[in-house]
């Protein structure tokens, strides 16, 4: 409950506590064949249960006066804190207090060297039956131990009470209840754990595997650094239950960090090579897409030009068809105009030749040698 001590009385009795822990054996074990100190009858002051406030604080009713009372050496949840939220098991350490000090029950209040704290309340081990309901809160897993120096008159018993809860992982040693640092700390754990180690063949699935041990690395390293931070947060009761636990999950969280942290290289090894193999592929598949693209190019070209081959031969051969046929055509006409019979023309009378090569001569004739011819002499 707040206001037991101020700052530095709580940062005391953290490391008083530890100290304390090593020497709180020797105690527990005379428990055993005597009464310790703090058990005796002689200096108690009776005095009548009124209320209860929370895990360590009541009202009684001391002498007439209402009194309220901080129970010693023991530091439990808060419930009723102005600052703070209700802690983990706040409530239920308010609870079991409620179940052993009932209002009208009759209690023995025992005290240290100092019987005021700060804000004015009676420091004091609470008796009820003869038993230290200090160490029963503890014992119920509901408190742990704290040394308010100088009172350290009730702490080993309260100290031995709490390790037993630890012991049997009673109240906040439990791991099954949410709230409780083991439950955080095994929460941690399992969610790195969770982690499957093995390595997808496809793409899509390396990266969901990767998102989801990633996602786990985050987490676990945010809860591994919430618990680290308890030694320093100024939480007594979570500092005290961490300290009594950190040597069994800190190595846990760290080996599963570790295994999440290999998982994640080994996808990411895998993601990588897979994206290479992809940009190779593609590569491969665009210069296979190119070179095809080319070739159908090409025979496109090809065919085009022995299409346009082809349309020329076959103009040069339909104008030669069509020349042929106009030949042909020609010479159907031709032959189709009536044949006309050759009609020599009539020969021309033939002027008659006079013997006398010179007409209207009469004189005298000279002949040419034969006779044939002649002329005039």
């Amino acid at each position: 409950m707040f206001g037991g001590t101020n700052l530095a009385a709580l940062a005391t009795g953290r490391v008083a506590r530890i100290v304390a822990g090593a020497v709180a054996l020797g105690f527990v074990a005379t428990a055993c064949t005597q009464a310790p100190a703090s058990q005796t009858a002689s200096d108690r002051n009776g005095a009548t249960v009124v209320r209860v406030i929370d895990g360590d604080t009541i009202v009684a009713d001391l002498s007439g006066a209402e009194t309220t009372i901080r129970l010693l050496n023991i530091d439990t949840p808060e419930t009723k804190h102005p600052d703070k939220p209700v802690q983990c098991l706040g409530v239920e350490a308010a609870d079991y207090t409620k179940s052993l000090l009932a209002p009208g029950d009759r209690i023995e209040l025992a005290y240290d060297v100092q019987r005021l704290d700060p804000y004015g309340r009676t420091l004091a081990g609470v008796y009820k039956d003869g038993s230290l309901v200090n160490a029963d809160i503890a014992a119920a897993g509901l408190g742990v131990a704290v040394l308010f120096q100088p009172n350290e008159r009730f702490y080993p018993e309260v100290l031995a009470a709490e390790q037993r809860a630890q012991e049997s992982s009673e109240g906040l040693y439990s791991a099954a209840i949410d709230c409780t640092i083991p439950a955080r700390a095994v929460a941690a754990i399992a969610g790195m754990e969770a982690v499957e180690d093995t390595v997808p063949a496809n793409a899509e699935a390396v990266g969901s595997a990767l998102a989801v041990v990633t996602a786990a690395i985050v987490a676990g390293k945010a809860k591994s650094a919430a618990l680290r931070g308890l030694d320093t947060a100024g939480n007594v009761v979570d500092a005290a239950i961490w300290s009594a636990r950190k040597a069994t999950y800190a190595p846990q969280l760290a080996a599963s960090l570790d295994r999440a942290t290999a998982i994640e290289k080994k996808l990411a090894a895998k993601k990588t090579a897979l994206a290479r193999a992809k940009k190779e592929a593609d590569a491969k598949a665009k210069a296979v897409a190119k070179a095809a693209a080319e070739a159908k190019a090409k025979a496109k070209a090809e065919a085009t030009r022995k299409a346009n081959a082809a349309a020329a031969a076959e103009r040069r051969a339909a104008a030669q068809r069509e020349a042929a046929a106009s030949r042909r055509a020609a010479e159907r006409r031709r032959q189709s105009i009536p044949k006309q019979t050759y009609r020599a023309p009539a020969p021309k009378p033939k002027p008659k030749v006079s013997s006398n090569p010179y007409p209207g001569y009469t004189g005298p004739r000279c002949y040419a040698p034969g006779g044939q011819t002649w002329k005039p002499c």
